[in-house]
This record gives structure tokens, sequence and C-alpha cells, in this order.
């Protein structure tokens, strides 16, 4: 019976399997000693790091008739480095440099080996003006030091469309890596929940402590509001919002690849797992009491469903008249009984600097890195538009409409789902962040647009 089951299903009920065993370990271990509070996350780190092992050594075998033979060619290596800086989307700032690098010289090398034409798409020049702004800003910076510091994190803007534009990956290779990562992501969601019940040990409280709307339930000795750290530290990255955005991205990817993708039937993303991920990806978001996440994640999953009844007309108004009533219900009753919840007064703060500051210097704002003079906290406006207007004035402004309106545009053009579908996830994650002024926002924009667009080569030539 089991082999009837797809890799899929097996590799969902081995992690199962996998993260029930750890699970009696960790309570076995909580019940003959105590773990001291600096050795919290170090211990855990051990936990997941053994986690992973295990699960990947079993999805080794799981996938071993699907995989095929591993032909070791440039492109192999090509495709194992683009995977590795897919993956590094979830770990730390630091990787994601490394992998991105990594990526774009091997780009380079094979390139040149291979005599490879130049063959931008017409997005490229969007980002290349986009972060050009970024230096003629330096011209009228208020700190200018920091402005250099800034514009060196941009590198990406350039790097990664760069490299796509010497490197086309095929559609099939395409979505064998977001399968990759999609079951990576699957023992990232397992171990997310085995560390809740790890910590839930640790500090001896109740399993439903994290299954309400508060930031710090944990009430450890550390700064309120970083519970997510306690879930996430192991991982080396814990921003709430950029990884709620992750796994809401490949929420949608997975459904994607689960409706469209012609792999075979043992390879193919199963139900099992369109499921579980699902069911996970809510219980994350909310274990990190990401906010954004709890608003990101819903409309993802209707753009899915959107998608999926698209050619029922009937359908999809209906849909969409019950999603407008179900939305404005929740946020009539989440702002009548949770309105502290999701806005903080350092935010308003920050706000009310941004619009003052703009009476009178709406034209060219405060320069690159000028921000810090005026929030020297933490240098954001919380909302790339704004945020924008504030840092480069009206000329960023523009650039920033001119960059996101071309990217729409071709999504549109192309009826790309996956592009479109991330750059409604994205848009929405601009409203309460910057996401193009720090280094992950950076790489989740220039990678994953990369990877979306339909470049229109038809093979890669020889001079």
């Amino acid at each position: 019976m089991i082999r009837k089951l797809s890799a899929g299903d097996r590799f969902i009920i081995s992690n199962l399997f996998v993260a029930f065993v750890f699970f009696w370990i960790i309570r076995a271990i909580y019940n003959f000693t105590a773990i001291p509070n600096e050795q919290n996350i170090p211990f855990l780190t051990i936990i997941a790091i053994l986690f992973f092992i295990i699960n990947l050594t079993l999805s080794y075998f799981i996938f071993k008739k699907e995989r095929g033979k591993i032909n070791f060619s440039w492109e192999f290596v090509l495709n194992l480095a683009l995977l590795f800086l897919i993956i590094s989307t979830v770990l730390s700032v630091y990787t994601s440099i490394v992998a991105t690098v990594a990526f774009a010289g091997l780009v380079i090398i094979y390139a040149s080996k291979n005599k490879i034409h130049f063959q931008p798409h017409p997005l490229f020049y969007f980002l290349v003006a986009y972060y050009l702004i970024q230096y003629i800003g330096l011209i009228w910076s208020l700190d200018p030091q920091n402005g250099f510091r800034f514009v060196g994190k941009g590198l990406s803007f350039i790097i990664a469309p760069l490299a796509f534009s010497f490197y086309s990956i095929s559609e099939d290779e395409k979505k064998k890596l977001l399968r990759i990562f999609f079951r990576f992501l699957e023992i990232y969601l397992f171990m997310i929940l085995l560390a809740y019940c790890y910590q839930v040990y640790f500090h001896k409280v109740s399993f439903g402590i994290g299954f309400h709307l508060k930031k710090n339930y944990f009430c450890t000795p550390v700064p309120p509001g970083v519970d997510y750290h306690l879930l996430l530290g192991w991982a080396g990255y814990n921003h709430p919002t950029f990884v709620s955005f992750i796994l809401t991205l490949m929420y949608g990817v997975g459904f994607y690849l689960w409706k469209n993708d012609h792999a075979t039937y043992f390879n193919r993303i199963s139900s099992l797992e369109i499921f579980f991920y699902c069911i996970a990806t809510a219980i994350v978001i909310l274990l990190l009491q990401s906010r954004i996440g709890m608003i990101m994640f819903p409309i993802g999953i209707f753009l899915t469903l959107l998608f999926n009844l698209r050619k029922n007309k009937k359908l999809v108004i209906s849909l969409f008249i019950v999603s407008v009533i179900l939305f404005s219900l929740g946020s009539f009753y989440v702002y009548k009984n949770y309105r502290s919840y999701f806005m903080d007064r350092p935010r308003e703060m920050q706000t009310e600097i941004v619009l003052s500051f703009l009476k009178d210097h709406y034209l060219l704002g405060t320069g690159t890195g000028g921000m810090k003079v005026l929030i020297p906290w933490y240098p954001t406006a919380h909302n790339q538009f704004l945020g924008d207007l504030f840092h480069l004035g009206i000329p960023g402004l523009l650039l920033l409409l001119s960059l996101m309106g071309s990217s729409f545009y071709f999504a549109i053009k192309d009826k790309n789902f996956l592009l479109l579908y991330f750059l409604v996830i994205y848009f929405i994650m601009m409203q309460i962040e910057m996401p193009l002024s720090l280094q992950k926002g950076i790489t989740y924009y220039t990678l994953f647009v990369c990877l979306f667009l339909n470049w229109g080569k038809k093979a890669i030539t020889k001079k």
C-alpha cells in the first residue's frame, strides 16, 4: 500500500514520523534535566541540524527513482548554485549574499567559457535605473557616510539580473528547483513546529500559549516581542515578516505546481503536501505573530482559488463577493477588539517624522542614507512608497512606480501567474516595510522576479 503512495505523500509521512520521534526525545530530555537559558538556542540548533540531516537523507531515498541519473555538467552546477540561492532566502543574510555572489560568479565563468551572448530582459534596465538613483541621491544626502553603506547592499539589483541575462534555465528545471524548495520548506515548517514544542517544555508553559494575539507569550528574560527568535534562532534568520512572505509565496507556487506541473505522478507535489503546507503555514504565522503574514497568507489563498476558478465567471464573482464580505467583517472585528495589537507607537512616531519632513522636502527627500539622521533608532518609513519619497523625493518615487509598474506589466502581458502572485504578495509587504531598502528584500525581489520572468530566449547561443 505504501508503494502506491506518491513520493510526496511518503515524504510528508516520513517527516511526520521523524518529528514525532524528536518530540518524544525532547520531552524525555526535559523530564530528566534542565537546560540553562544561555544554551537554549545552541541546543535547539543541534536538534535542527540533526532533524534536517535525517529528513534530507530520507528524502534522498524517497525520491531516488524520480530524480534520475545525475549528470555533472555545467548546467547541473549552475542549477545547484541557483537552488542554494533559493534556499538561502530563509537562512542568514550573510548566506544569501554568499549564495548570490557564488551563483553570479559561476554564471560569469560559464558565459566566458562558452562565449554566451548578453540577453537582458527589458526589466533589467528598470532595475539598473532604480539602483543608480541611489548613487545620485548621495549628492544631497544628509548622511553621505551612511549613504555609501546603504548603496553597497543594493548590488543585488545588478548581480542577480545580470546572471540571469547570461544563463537561461529551462521550464522543467525551474519547476524541479521549485519543487525541491517547496519540500525543503515542508521540513522547515516541521522544524518550526518542533521548536515551538521545545520552547513550551523549556519555559514550562501550556501548548496553547502561542495561539493568541500576543507578541511576547513566552515571557522570557529578553526584550519584548522577540519570541520569533526562540522559534527561528536555529535558522540564522528570524524576521517574521520576511519568513511569512516566503511561506506565503511558496504556498502559491506549490499550489500552481500541484495543478499545472506535468511531472510524473510519483514526483509532482501531492494533495497531502498542499494540505499540510497550508495548515502548517497558517499555524506558524500565528506562532511567529506576524501581523502582515496574517493578511498576506489569506490573500495568497484567495489568489490561488481565483486562479483555479478563473474559467468559471460565476464562481469567481461569488468568491470575490464572499471574500470582500468576510474581509470587511474580519477587519471590523479586529479593529474593534485588537486594534492595539496591530498598531504600535514607534511606527506611528516614524510616520509622523516622515510626513513632517516631507512637507518642505518632498522634491529631493533626505538623500541616500539620510533617513538615519531623522530616525536614528531604526531608519524606515514602514512603507516602501512613502519611504522612497522620504528618501529620494519625487525622482525616487517615480522610479519605484516605474519599476513596479513595468513588473506588473510583464506579468499581465505574459499571463504569468507565478510572477503576478509574487508581485501582489510583495506589494502587500511593501505597505508596512521597505523591502527594497533591506538586503533580504532586495534579494527576494531580484531573485524571484528574474526566476519567474519569461525571458523569451529560444536557446543559449554561442558566438
